[in-house]
């Protein structure tokens, strides 16, 4: 099963980052879709998968939050 999209940024953030919007993580990093590999993220994976790996501010992010102050809105 999957939801939405990771990618694997060269940003220092050890992991993958989550795609909020279409060229923006989770964590604020800002990239080109095109240009960059998107993955579609895997749930239900094993321990050694790679996206089990996860940049730790995307993995703390409360989604609601982020994607309501990304639309101009709140919560």
């Amino acid at each position: 099963m999957t939801t939405g999209y990771v990618v694997n940024l060269d940003n220092g953030h050890n992991g993958y980052c989550f795609e909020v919007l279409r060229g923006i993580t989770y964590c604020g990093c800002t990239f080109d879709p095109e240009t960059v590999e998107r993955e579609r993220y895997a749930i239900g994976r094993d321990d050694d998968h790679p996206h089990t790996t996860l940049c730790f501010d995307c993995s703390k992010a409360d989604t609601r939050k982020v994607r309501g102050a990304a639309r101009g809105g709140s919560a």
